[in-house]
């Protein structure tokens, strides 16, 4: 595929789904930074990556998963953390041959940790924004949605969701749907619970770090990170990147060229 200088939009079509993604181009570099939305969210929770140039001499690549913002929402897809992984590296297949930073928050965080060991040789660096790591990371969203069946969530939970996401910051329902959220939670749960998330983080090769809230301080993963970097973002919780963007981009470069 052909990108464009500079900042456009582009949709491609993976297995049949139409996938978007925002992209700032620059021809000259050779890395690229993705960043990878949470459950319920979408490519809009980095909507404040512009407002400097945090990364001058970097490709940017913000992706809509399917289900969400403004890719495709399939009925037919399964909406494993798996799958949407696969996803993402045949989306890669298509484009420069990048060296890449991950910027992966909440359920992203789990999605990233799946790809294969191949992608894996292309990456430099894994920012893990409160990413699901332990089952203690299920928090009341995702736990919540996946304790109740799919139509249970459909004709109730869903609805009041919509209601109460309305002005939130991150949170975009209305640019979901009920089975792409509910299949993700159940999927992400499982992972999650399955007690393999922290250790596959733990033993990445690349660079890595883990960034959390300050009002998040006292999570119970924190203490089981071991040497990896942390990084507290201040006067925020779970949605740092819009809740304090300035102080998370900046942090966030200071990893990237450290």
């Amino acid at each position: 595929m052909i990108l464009q200088k500079g900042i456009q939009d582009y949709f491609l079509n993976i297995q049949q789904h139409r996938i978007y993604f925002n992209c700032r181009y620059l021809p000259e570099s050779k890395e690229v930074i993705l960043f990878i939305h949470g459950l319920g969210c979408s490519s809009d929770s980095f909507r404040n990556l512009f407002d400097n140039d945090y990364f001058p001499d970097k490709s940017l690549l913000v992706i809509d998963l399917p289900g969400f913002g403004k890719s495709s929402k399939p009925e037919n897809f399964s909406y494993s953390m798996e799958d949407q992984a696969v996803i993402i590296e045949q989306l890669f297949m298509l484009l420069p041959e990048w060296d890449i930073h991950i910027v992966a928050h909440s359920m992203g965080g789990a999605i990233a940790l799946l790809f294969s060991d191949n992608f894996f040789s292309r990456i430099k660096s894994f920012a893990n924004v409160e990413g699901n790591l332990v089952s203690e990371d299920c928090g009341m969203l995702s736990r919540g949605i996946a304790n109740i069946t799919y139509e249970e969530y459909k004709t109730n939970l869903y609805l009041k969701h919509l209601s109460e996401c309305q002005n939130h910051q991150q949170l975009r329902f209305e640019e979901s749907t009920p089975l792409a959220i509910h299949k993700s939670a159940v999927s992400l749960v499982q992972l999650s619970d399955g007690g393999e998330l922290l250790n596959k983080f733990k033993n990445l090769k690349c660079k890595k770090s883990y960034f959390y809230g300050d009002q998040n301080k006292e999570m119970p993963v924190i203490n089981r990170l071991d040497f990896v970097s942390k990084f507290m973002i201040s006067g925020s919780g779970h949605g740092m990147i819009t809740e304090n963007p300035k102080e998370f981009y900046s942090v966030l470069s200071e990893f990237i060229y450290s």
